[in-house]
């Protein structure tokens, strides 16, 4: 983080106080309404003032959470998760984080699924899908979204074709559940696009 002088923000300070408090009013109407978030940057929320790393950070505890409720132990693949700006948001962010989970087998996996089809709503998760993804694999899709935090998951099974006529590149892989997180779009006056 870059730290700021007062003359760096003496040409600014009008603006920067009225936008301070414009956000600070913004942050207590989110306390009382709450959010939802939505795929597209065309909000129907306010976003929450929060520092990347924190929003970084949340989504990890995220994924973790998912992880406990499917009851899997065994490998994850497990990257860092991303940030991508809020197009239609000044400083606005999101954060994203992709991961796989593996099981010894198709059925496990699938039983993880179900488990967390079941148990995610037990910790305020709110069930939005939990069918036939709209794909050729036609594998099944669960979508939900914390209630309190309005973090979005999708969880997908991933599973290699069988299909002789598949490609080389279609039977690659491993089977495993594929898991999306995505956050609400978040505010940072630090972030800047490019920012990661």
């Amino acid at each position: 983080m870059t730290e700021m002088t007062s003359k760096s923000l003496s040409p600014r300070r009008p603006a920067r106080v009225a936008a301070a408090l414009a956000l600070t009013a913004l942050t207590a109407l989110i306390s009382t309404t709450g959010c939802t978030a939505m795929q597209d940057d065309g909000l129907d929320y306010t976003p929450q003032k929060m520092a990347v790393k924190d929003a970084k950070d949340l989504v990890r505890r995220q994924s973790s959470v998912i992880l406990d409720a499917s009851g899997l132990r065994y490998e994850t693949s497990n990257g860092s998760p991303d940030v991508s700006p809020c197009e239609k948001v000044e400083h606005g962010y999101r954060v994203k984080h992709f991961w796989k989970a593996y099981g010894p087998s198709r059925e496990v996996l699938t039983a993880a699924l179900q488990r967390l089809h079941e148990e995610l709503p037990k910790r305020g998760w709110k069930v939005y899908r939990f069918e036939k993804a709209n794909s050729k694999a036609q594998q099944m899709q669960l979508d939900v979204e914390d209630t309190k935090l309005h973090h979005t998951v999708t969880v997908e099974e991933d599973f290699v074709s069988r299909d002789p006529s598949a490609s080389k590149w279609e039977k690659a892989g491993r089977d495993g559940l594929f898991i999306t997180v995505d956050s609400p779009c978040y505010v940072d006056p630090e972030y800047k696009t490019g920012d990661q």
